[in-house]
């Protein structure tokens, strides 16, 4: 285990110092962390941090992660903040770079999020479970039964279909496949050469660490619809009529369109069988040149009709079911994009999410691994059909969650 140096204890109790005023920052940072932070910008960043938690008060630890790089919590009256410090390797050892990784409220609970979220407009909800176990033992929820559109949070139901495939000997996370079907971002796909090669493992990666709906599609076509079907129901999902037939994301911006709003009404009137013809016949995602990104941008469309739904208890059913998947790669899949900050994910021995967000949605879905040896299920969404939801409000939300979570 890597031990704090005296200058790096030296240096974090010098930031506290600052945080309280010392004013003594020219001597405590880089030239370069100055130059691209002016002392009176991060004299603002220091008022606005004790504006909003109160004085800072004490070291409560250092967690190291080198001889120059490790993370401060700082004891504020209302909160402990986690803040990276990194130090020149060369004497006298200048802080090179300083951000704050996380907030954990002083005096939280589950009650007072659960409190604040009922307060959210329109609806949100939540579920902590244990999982590990013969059944999930929920811990607590919040709307824990109730429809939400995920957003991109439904990819974690192809990334678990895919991991099925695999287990079962279909495919290989080695299999290469051309770059076709393209989609619009989010992701970096779209942007590639058509037909460059890609392995399975490669598109899972990018579908989970960065929302890459190019990746997305391609795998929802290599799977087809009755293996992902299949993982839905199998997923214990309360309302597979909700969620089926999965829309491709090129298919789900396309309905969306305003050119498309008589098929619209026929497809959100169709039964499931119907639906899938509607999508056919009326080439529905095939041109994705067509598609104005921007009519999406500003306000909630149809987030009620035309997306991908689940219930946070339906989360909890699949990331139990990926926890069950005895592949180390879904593992690394997940964990590469935690979604929270540094920081706070440091207080788990593991921590692997996937996130959606549109205009008047965002999800959550969390499968972690405690310090002291259990494994959580932690997922939440918020939807508003009248106006964008605040996504940094509800992350933060579910960050506290997780720390309180976390402290268990």
């Amino acid at each position: 285990m890597t031990a704090v140096s005296s200058e790096y204890q030296d240096r974090a109790s010098e930031l506290l110092e600052i945080l309280k005023g010392s004013q003594k920052e020219e001597s405590f940072f880089a030239s370069s962390f100055l130059d691209a932070i002016p002392v009176t910008q991060f004299r603002a960043l220091v008022t606005q941090l004790q504006n909003q938690y109160g004085e800072p008060l004490s070291i409560a630890r250092i967690i190291p992660a080198s001889k120059q790089d490790g993370t401060v919590e700082i004891s504020y009256a209302k909160a402990t903040l986690a803040m990276r410090m990194v130090l020149d390797s060369a004497a006298p050892y200048p802080v090179i770079g300083l951000q704050v990784t996380g907030a954990n409220m002083t005096d939280d609970s589950i009650d007072k999020i659960k409190r604040e979220m009922e307060a959210l407009p329109g609806a949100a909800g939540f579920e902590i479970a244990e999982i590990g176990a013969d059944q999930a033992s929920i811990i607590e929820s919040l709307n824990a039964d109730r429809q939400f559109a995920i957003g991109s949070a439904f990819k974690l139901y192809v990334l678990a279909a895919l991991s099925t495939k695999i287990a079962d000997s279909d495919r290989s996370w080695r299999d290469v496949v051309p770059l076709y079907r393209k989609s619009l971002p989010s992701g970096i796909l779209q942007d590639w050469p058509d037909r460059t090669p890609m392995t399975l493992q490669a598109l899972a990666t990018l579908m989970i660490s960065v929302s890459d709906n190019t990746a997305t599609d391609i795998l929802m076509t290599e799977l087809g619809s009755k293996a992902i079907d299949d993982l839905v129901y199998k997923s214990g999902h309360s309302a597979p009529e909700k969620m089926l037939p999965m829309l491709s994301t090129v298919e789900f911006f396309d309905l969306k369109m305003p050119h498309n709003a008589d098929v619209r009404r026929l497809y959100i009137g169709a039964g499931d069988g119907e639906q899938r013809d509607l999508l056919s016949r009326y080439n529905i995602g095939l041109t994705p040149e067509s598609i104005e990104i921007s009519n999406l941008a500003n306000k909630p469309q149809h987030i009620d009709t035309i997306e991908w739904f689940a219930s946070p208890s339906d989360i909890t059913g699949l990331l139990e079911m990926i926890d069950n998947i005895e592949d180390p790669v879904v593992k690394k899949i997940l964990k590469i994009n935690p979604l929270i900050p540094p920081g706070d994910a440091l207080r788990w021995n593991y921590i692997g999410g996937k996130g959606g967000s549109e205009p008047g949605v965002i999800s959550l879905a969390f499968l972690t691994k405690s310090k002291s040896g259990k494994t959580y299920a932690v997922s939440g969404s918020w939807n508003n059909i009248e106006a964008p939801v605040d996504n940094d409000e509800f992350t933060l939300m579910m960050n506290r969650l997780l720390n309180l979570v976390a402290a268990r």
